[in-house]
């Protein structure tokens, strides 16, 4: 995929990447898409690669209404739960940015991010170099730290006690940024860090 290259230099360069993450912003964004979804209400979205019944239909309802505000939702897409919400968010009018762990120049847009995209609603970013052509943890990682920063507020559906998500949680804290998350028992541990329940 043809990418338009965004340096750390240039003046639409997000602030909040630098603000957030200091010296370890990407020197460069990558994307392809409607680059104006940055200017709008942006919500990050995350849950862990674990997740109970009880909040994979907790999350479902959530983002099913969510789907119809006027802002974009960031994310990786990349957990289970993470992926029917994309695709709950296909079929609404929010904006929607998938941020990824790997080269823009090695993805190809396909199955439910498609349509979107195509409907001028979609923005496809990374904050790697060509070069780096396959997802490891390691970019998995430092692609939700990106995603987090360039969001205004951050929505954790859910973080299994113990797991990177609630680490990320306590990372994204310290920030001072917001972060919301279901008003349920599962969610207790996160909202003692300082987490808001919704």
């Amino acid at each position: 995929m043809d990418a338009t290259v965004l340096s750390k230099d240039d003046c639409a360069y997000p602030e909040r990447l630098t603000a957030c993450l200091g010296q370890d912003a990407p020197e460069a964004l990558r994307f392809a898409g409607d680059c104006s979804l940055l200017a709008r209400r942006t919500l990050a979205l995350f849950c862990s690669v674990q997740c109970t019944g009880a909040m994979i239909m907790h999350t479902y309802e959530f983002v099913k209404r969510l789907r119809m505000f006027d802002l974009a939702i960031i994310s990786g897409f990349h957990s289970p739960m993470e992926k029917e919400c994309l695709r709950s968010l296909a079929g609404g009018s929010a904006g929607i940015v998938a941020c990824l762990a790997k080269a823009l120049e090695s993805y190809t847009i396909a199955g439910d991010l498609e349509k979107p995209f195509d409907q001028g609603r979609a923005l496809v970013l990374s904050p790697f170099a060509p070069s780096v052509r396959r997802i490891e943890d390691k970019t998995a990682r430092y692609r939700n730290l990106v995603a987090a920063a360039l969001a205004d507020e951050v929505f954790v559906s859910y973080a299994a006690p113990g797991s990177h998500t609630e680490s990320f949680c306590t990372q994204i804290l310290a920030w001072e940024k917001p972060v919301l998350t279901l008003d349920t028992p599962e969610n207790a541990g996160i909202v003692g860090l300082g987490a808001q329940a919704v």
